[in-house]
């Protein structure tokens, strides 16, 4: 198994996704996992607003209400109308749970659904049936629904903006590993650090080779990466991806060899045919 398919994208996403809001920190509330009812179904990401006239002014919080249900794909997973469908049972369980589920109020939630690629042809079936405008850059909200909608297409969000949520993909460039970095070594409070901790790990996981790069390169920018990352950590990393490549070279050339062999038996097949045929004994 590849070392990108045991990275822990999601844990990584919560941290990035408080990062993100960290400005208005005392007035959220963030649920990793929400269990829903009884059922083993969770939600990824929730953020409860506690006080309603706070306002987020943050080009994808501006939307958030008193309750906003993150559902989030890591890079390469699938984003469809079933994810789409599945992200509104859930905001439509979560108010079947709530204490007011007696009537039905004005619902005070809102759904967010993440990709890093932008979800071209989902957002072209909601165009056929509600109305769907592109706020932003990587943002595309989505009207006439019970709840309000927003797809985030994380590869369009404007980079120096949105650092944390755009640093979880595996196609990290040198000028955004050192935004990251700056903007890490930037934090001092306690929580923030340990977000960013979780970030930084995800991302050099899955962009092993540029930050083995960083490292190499032995300038302040590399000192600093390696107190960050633990060098043990990232060397054994490291040791890990260059064992996996030299493992999928012995077995393509194992794999060599016994085509060979096969075709070796097969011409002593053939021969064997041909003695016999000759009425020569074999």
């Amino acid at each position: 198994m590849e070392i990108e398919d045991k990275i822990q994208w999601h844990p990584a996403f919560c941290s990035a996704m408080e990062l993100e809001l960290r400005e208005y920190k005392k007035y959220l509330k963030y649920e990793r996992e929400h269990n829903l009812s009884k059922l083993p179904l969770k939600i990824d990401f929730l953020v409860i607003k506690k006080e309603a006239d706070i306002v987020i002014r943050n080009d994808f919080g501006d939307f958030f209400l008193g309750n906003n249900i993150f559902e989030y794909k890591s890079p390469g997973d699938d984003i469809n109308a079933g994810t789409f469908y599945k992200a509104l049972a859930y905001a439509c369980l979560y108010m079947a749970e709530a204490e007011s589920a007696a009537e039905i109020p004005d619902p005070d939630t809102t759904i967010s659904i993440v990709r890093e690629q932008k979800p071209a042809k989902l957002l072209e079936q909601l165009r056929k049936k509600y109305d769907v405008v592109k706020k932003a850059d990587g943002i595309y909200r989505v009207s006439g629904l019970l709840f309000p909608v927003q797809i985030l297409a994380t590869k369009e969000l404007n980079e120096q903006s949105h650092v944390w949520i755009t640093s979880l993909t595996r196609t990290m460039n040198m000028e955004c590993a050192q935004r990251l970095l700056d903007n890490f070594t930037g934090l001092s409070d306690d929580t923030d650090r340990k977000n960013a901790d979780s970030v930084m790990n995800v991302a050099s996981e899955a962009n092993i080779e540029l930050f083995k790069k960083m490292i190499q390169e032995g300038d302040q920018m590399c000192e600093e990466l390696k107190e960050l990352l633990a060098p043990e950590i990232l060397e054994f990393k490291i040791r890990l991806a260059e064992q996996d490549a030299k493992l999928a070279d012995k077995d393509a050339k194992l794999a060599d060899k016994d085509a060979k062999l096969i075709g070796k038996d097969a011409e002593i097949a053939r021969l064997k045919k041909r003695l016999v045929e000759a009425g020569i004994e074999v």
